[in-house]
C-alpha cells in the first residue's frame, strides 16, 4: 500500500494545477503530505528489514563440513551479522553465499602441509562480514589462502576460447578483467572434480543472482595471501530513486546510483571504430554509444546524437553511453515484478508505474553495459 500512495503522490506532483506554483496554499498542503508519505516509507522499510544472522549461521555449518571433507583446518568468522537487509532479498543471497564460501575453502584455504610449507599457521581462516554503505549493504567473504592464479585463469580463458592466445597482451589485462573471467558460464581451474566444486558451475550463478537484486559482486586477490569477495546489495528491492528518460514514445526509468553524467554531444565527439561500432568521446575517453532505439525497435526516437541526449552510466567500472531524446526527471520508483513472458528481455530489469499512469520499465545497466562492450 505504501508503493501505492508513493506512485498518487507522483500523480499528483506532475498534475499542471501542482506543477504549476500558482496555488500556493494547496503546494503547502501538498508538500506537508509529501513529508508524511517519506515517514510512512521509512516505517514501512524499517519493518521490511531483518539481520543476516539466520543466513551467517548457516555458512558456519557449511564451513565445518567442508573442512571436514576437505581434510583442512579453518577458523570461521563472522562481523556484523545484526546488519540488517530486506526479508525478500535473503533467500536470494543464499546461493552466493554458499558458492563463494565453497570457494574460500576448497579454492583458497591450503592443505595444512601447505600452509606449514608457506610459513603459515595451520588452521587457515574464512571471515563473513556485512555492513551498510553509501545505501547499500556489503557481504564480504575473505580468507588467507593462496589467492587466485592469474597464470592458470589466462590459460584456462586461453583454452576455452575467451581471450586470445597472445601472451605479450597478457600484461595489458588488468587484475579486474582477469577476475571476471572465473564468472564466465562453465569456468573452472579446479584440476580435480569432486562433489564440491571443479565441475564449472557456481560463480556465473553469483553473479546471475546477484545482479538480479540490483546489486554487483567485486573480487580482490594477492597470491600467497588470500581473496575477498564483495556483494553490494541494495537496502530494498520495493523502491529505488531513478531518472525517468524518455526514447520516442516511450518512457524508461534509468537507476540513479548508476548514472554518470548526462551530455548533450557534438558531432565531432561521435566516431565508428573498427570492431567496436559506434563510439563517443566523453572527457577524453571513448565509450560505446548505445541506441535504446535499436534495442527496443522503438519508433520516433532521434537519430542524430546531436540531436538528443547521452547519458552516460557505469557498471563494474565499465562506462556507455544511452542516447534519448530527454530527460523527464528524477523521482522515488515502486518496483513491479516482470510476467514469465518478460523477464529475459535483455536490459529490463522490472516495470513501474509512471506518474501519468502509464507503466514504463527499469533498465538493466549492467546487462546493457555487458551488451555494448560484448558488441562487434
Amino acid at each position: 500500500m505504501v508503493g501505492e500512495l508513493v506512485v498518487a503522490h507522483s500523480m499528483v506532483m506532475q498534475d499542471d494545477m501542482v506543477s504549476g506554483g500558482t496555488h500556493y496554499e494547496l503546494n503547502k498542503k501538498i508538500a506537508h503530505t509529501a513529508k508524511i508519505v517519506r515517514e510512512l516509507q521509512t516505517m514501512s522499510m524499517s519493518m521490511r528489514m531483518i539481520p543476516l544472522k539466520s543466513a551467517f549461521r548457516k555458512m558456519a555449518r557449511l564451513v565445518r563440513d567442508l573442512a571436514r571433507k576437505t581434510g583442512k583446518k579453518v577458523n570461521f568468522a563472522t562481523e556484523g551479522e545484526d546488519t540488517e537487509i530486506d526479508r525478500n532479498m535473503v533467500d536470494f543471497i543464499n546461493d552466493p553465499l554458499v558458492h563463494m564460501v565453497r570457494n574460500a575453502v576448497d579454492h583458497g584455504i591450503e592443505s595444512p602441509e601447505e600452509r606449514k610449507e608457506s610459513g603459515k599457521a595451520m588452521f587457515g581462516n574464512v571471515q563473513l562480514s556485512a555492513y551498510h554503505s553509501a545505501g547499500n549493504v556489503v557481504v564480504e567473504i575473505r580468507d588467507d589462502g593462496k589467492g587466485f592464479d592469474r597464470e592458470a585463469i589466462l590459460n584456462k580463458a586461453v583454452e576455452r576460447g575467451l581471450i586470445a592466445d597472445d601472451p605479450e597482451s597478457f600484461a595489458k589485462i588488468t587484475e579486474r578483467e582477469v577476475y571476471n573471467l572465473i564468472f564466465e558460464p562453465g569456468f573452472s581451474t579446479a584440476k580435480i572434480v569432486s562433489d564440491i566444486s571443479g565441475r564449472g558451475v557456481g560463480m556465473d550463478v553469483v553473479r546471475k543472482n546477484v545482479e538480479s537484486l540490483r546489486g554487483q559482486v567485486e573480487i580482490q586477490s594477492q597470491p600467497g595471501e588470500g581473496s575477498m569477495f564483495r556483494m553490494i546489495l541494495p537496502l530494498t528491492l520495493a523502491i529505488i530513486d531513478g531518472m525517468v528518460v524518455r526514447a520516442g514514445h516511450e518512457t524508461y526509468v534509468v537507476p540513479t546510483l548508476s548514472i554518470v553524467r548526462s551530455v548533450q554531444p557534438d558531432a565531432k565527439d561521435i566516431s565508428k571504430v573498427l570492431n567496436r561500432g559506434e563510439m563517443i568521446m566523453i572527457q577524453g575517453k571513448l565509450i560505446p554509444l548505445f541506441r535504446l532505439a535499436s534495442l527496443f525497435d522503438i519508433t520516433g526516437a532521434v537519430s542524430d546524437p546531436t540531436k538528443g541526449i547521452v547519458m552516460v552510466v557505469e557498471d563494474d567500472n565499465k562506462q556507455v553511453g544511452l542516447l534519448i531524446d530527454e530527460l523527464i526527471g528524477s523521482q522515488q520508483i515502486v518496483i513491479k515484478t516482470l510476467g514469465d513472458m518478460f523477464k529475459h528481455i535483455p536490459g529490463i530489469s522490472g516495470s513501474a508505474i509512471m506518474p501519468n499512469g502509464r507503466v514504463g520499465l527499469i533498465l538493466d545497466v549492467g546487462g546493457l553495459v555487458r551488451l555494448a562492450h560484448a558488441r562487434p
